[in-house]
């Protein structure tokens, strides 16, 4: 059911700062101010973070050659070419200018962050790291420290131009910068030794170079907050951790008027919420404000979700927005909409310059306010922030928050989860896949989650776990962003209408490959040591037996194809795990692999009968995630397309992987004949989703009919596992996103797993109708089949190359393509 705006959101125009003083929800008396849990005491202060240098922390940025094709000539904004200069040279006359070259991006260009703030001594800068640690390891000291309250440098990140072709943010970022390190009035000289401004100037230099909005590896970085596959997200999330921002501005367009956090419902279930709305609303009211201020008729109002949109809109509930995730990282964040697109073609150039002069404009104003709210509010934001810490420390609940806690909150806003007490992520034989579970710790970690490994053996809730298991005890800080990736997720199937984006959920504990372990009410009682990484160790079995390797993980894949590729003689059985005849040279190569990627291989089963494999070459017709997925598995693919077959389907192909749609009665005659010829010689087909049914079907390779659910459908799905070469193995959840089910399955066609009859556990879902949960209940989600020319063809209704996030599902995938290359 769409629940509707209260009229109260509908008509907010002004929110005392008073707010603060009558939002604020009490503690719990039973609150304690420090915590502590056996086997690993709560950290020590003081360090002398013998690492940190002062400011300013200065470099001379390389300097890249003219570009006459830059996109951004074009739109009136500052080329990339030219940042590096300004930047030097801003460095050159201002102590408070410090910039670097954070890593490259996708493309290869230099990505710069620049902290603008009062000079500090080295002492100085220690004592600041001592106290931002305090904040999040100690957060109720935190809270009742003067010296902290009175001298921490709060900090304020800005992140430009994150979609390439929104250009503004970056050149208000630098005149933002430019104004601090030359503004030499004793406001800006108190401003800045009260505070951090850190920027990265630039997110996505790739495509504001090109015009376009992913980078140059064809991500949408706006998308990949927490999944990190690009090294853009990856530096940007590595500074929210460590910069640990009050407020967090993310600067893009173009939404007219201009669009600004907060959000509307759904929210992230896992967010101390009320600590955020309370200071969302009034920044995103005065920032408003500071727009009318700017003159313009563009800029007399802004658009606010929250306020102004239905539940739906315009969420913040996935964690792969930068704001979203930030949110998750105890920092205030914003989604800045400039409202004036200047891209079109029919254009003017100075119509173009006015454009983005406003929006410029705009996100200036985004800049300003937000730091003065900081500065207004202090006291308040600095305890709110260690506040999400304190509870997160302490294992309290979640706020209930009231009606009206803010205007235009109501009953359409209550989103929130319960937390266990621990989660494990056991090792040894109790785990699915080693590497999957180390690659999940890794994640974990990464995000700022803390992550501790058992000394000895130890026993909890009736199950015994080995020495080496992951504890993850949810009394840490960061406990909102550990469960938002741990938890299965909730289904709000009947909450709301409607998504700004998928995924409706996401789970990496269910959807990664790795066994997770949920303790409700218990924290393993074993010693304890906090780890700041994982690692796979992988094994091989004694004896003379030969070597199994049940294919489990992209790892394990990756492992065949590294096989494959050194002539290891490599056979596949009935189930789909592979057997290498255990020789000298061959259990040299396999131990090698163990170390490099934390495999497990067993002993084979005596009298084990299976076939020989080759080398398997794919061709893929889809994406970039297609692409990426393959080179995870360790396949070598080709990009094939349409108009290409003649060229690239060539016979060395064995196997082809459609996952977009093939017009098969456009293509030419030179290409039909390529199409023809691959089939005609055995090649195999998987296909994904509807346009790998269509190619089945089209090309006479199987027969079925192939439902998808709306394209807002998305999750985690419950699935029933059949067994065969895809699926034996296989973990007891998929990720789906607009799922699609198999009817009127052809003689020839296999059912290797299905939708169970409750098909979504968790993310959005339509129950009825022709496209809802009711009618994929039971139904095919993966079949296979062999054509009658011997064809070998696996189709997918579920979603294993998704942004590169079901990397639990995508072992299925290179099981299949092995089975439909070489059968």
């Amino acid at each position: 059911m769409l629940l509707k705006r209260r009229l109260s959101r509908l008509t907010v125009t002004v929110v005392s700062t008073a707010l603060l003083a009558t939002v604020a929800l009490t503690n719990p008396a039973s609150a304690k101010p420090g915590h502590s849990t056996p086997g690993h005491p709560a950290p020590k202060h003081g360090a002398n973070h013998s690492d940190v240098r002062g400011y300013p922390r200065q470099s001379t940025l390389p300097v890249w050659p003219d570009n006459p094709a830059d996109a951004s000539i074009a739109i009136g904004v500052v080329p990339y070419d030219e940042i590096a200069p300004k930047l030097n040279a801003l460095q050159r006359a201002s102590n408070r200018v410090s910039a670097h070259v954070a890593g490259k991006s996708a493309g290869g260009y230099d990505l710069y962050v620049v902290t603008v703030t009062a000079p500090e001594s080295r002492a100085e800068a220690q004592q600041q790291e001592t106290w931002k640690r305090l904040i999040e390891d100690d957060p109720a000291r935190a809270q009742r420290d003067r010296k902290l309250l009175a001298g921490y440098k709060t900090p304020l990140f800005v992140n430009g131009n994150l979609h390439g072709n929104e250009w503004e943010g970056t050149d208000a970022a630098l005149r933002v910068i430019e104004d601090l390190a030359t503004d030499r009035s004793p406001e800006v000289a108190a401003l800045l030794k009260r505070n951090r401004l850190v920027f990265i100037v630039t997110a996505n230099p790739d495509g504001r170079v090109a015009g376009t909005r992913p980078n140059s590896a064809g991500y949408d970085l706006n998308r990949d907050l927490t999944i990190v596959s690009q090294p853009e997200t990856r530096i940007i999330r590595d500074l929210i951790i460590d910069t640990k921002p009050i407020i967090t501005l993310d600067l893009h367009g173009y939404v007219n008027p201009t669009l600004l956090h907060p959000s509307t419902p759904p929210h992230n279930v896992n967010n101390e919420y009320d600590l955020y709305i309370k200071h969302g609303l009034p920044n995103a009211l005065a920032i408003e404000e500071g727009l009318r201020g700017l003159g313009y008729p563009e800029t007399q109002q802004a658009r606010i979700p929250f306020r102004d949109d239905e539940p739906g809109v315009w969420d913040d509930f996935p964690p792969i927005y930068v704001p979203s995730f930030a949110m998750l990282q105890s920092s205030i964040p914003y989604t800045i909409e400039a409202p004036l697109n200047p891209r079109g073609t029919n254009l003017t150039p100075a119509e173009r310059v006015r454009r983005s002069g406003i929006n410029t404009d705009v996100h200036e104003v985004a800049i300003r306010t937000s730091l003065r709210y900081i500065q207004d509010h202090r006291a308040q934001v600095l305890h709110d922030q260690a506040e999400v810490y304190r509870r997160g420390l302490a294992g309290e609940p979640l706020r209930d928050i009231p009606d009206g806690y803010v205007p235009g909150w109501g009953p359409e806003d209550n989103y929130n989860t319960t937390f266990p007490r621990s989660y494990v992520i056991p090792a040894g034989t109790g785990q699915r896949s080693e590497p999957a579970a180390a690659r999940l710790v890794d994640l974990l970690v990464g995000s700022g989650g803390r992550v501790w490994q058992a000394k000895k053996a130890f026993k909890a809730d009736g199950k015994t776990y080995p020495a080496g298991s992951y504890v993850v005890d949810m009394h840490q800080p960061k406990r909102g962003l550990v469960n938002s990736l741990l938890e299965p997720g909730a289904d709000i199937t009947d909450r709301v209408g409607d998504l700004y984006a998928g995924p409706a959920a996401w789970s990496q504990g269910l959807t990664w490959g790795a066994t997770v372990d949920t303790l409700w009410n218990t924290l393993p009682k074993v010693p304890l040591e906090r780890i700041n990484d994982a690692r796979a160790e992988g094994t091989l079995p004694a004896g003379k037996s030969d070597l199994r390797l049940d294919l489990r993980d992209a790892a394990d894949l990756l492992v065949v194809n590294s096989l494959l590729a050194k002539n290891v003689a490599v056979h596949r059985l009935a189930d789909g795990s592979v057997v290498v005849p255990n020789t000298p040279a061959n259990l040299k190569l396999a131990r090698a692999e163990v170390k490099a990627h934390g495999v497990r291989f067993e002993a084979a089963p005596k009298g084990w009968r299976g076939t020989r494999l080759d080398r398997v070459v794919v061709g893929y017709i889809g994406t970039v995630e297609e692409r990426d997925t393959l080179a995870a598995l360790g396949f070598e693919a080709r990009a094939v397309t349409a108009a290409t077959l003649a060229g690239t389907l060539t016979s060395d192909v064995d196997v082809l992987l459609v996952a977009s749609n093939v017009n098969l009665t456009n293509l030419t005659a030179e290409n039909r004949a390529a199409l023809d010829g691959f089939l005609a010689r055995g090649g195999g087909v998987v296909g994904l989703g509807t346009p790998g049914a269509s190619f089945g079907n089209g090309t006479g390779l199987l027969s079925v009919t192939a439902t998808a659910a709306p394209s807002l459908a998305s999750g985690v799905a419950n699935i029933v596992n059949n067994g065969g070469p895809v699926t034996t193995s296989a973990i007891p959840h998929s990720f789906i996103s607009q799922p699609v089910w198999f009817t009127n399955l052809g003689a020839n066609v296999q059912v290797e797993q299905s939708y169970a009859a409750d098909p979504l556990l968790s993310g959005w879902w339509a129950t009825s109708g022709a496209n809802g949960q009711a009618a994929a209940a039971n139904n095919a989600s993966i079949v296979r089949a062999v054509s009658t020319a011997g064809n070998g063809v696996v189709l997918f209704g579920t979603d294993p190359t998704f942004r590169l996030h079901p990397k639990g599902l995508q072992s299925q995938l290179g099981r299949a393509l092995l089975w439909a290359a070489q059968r």
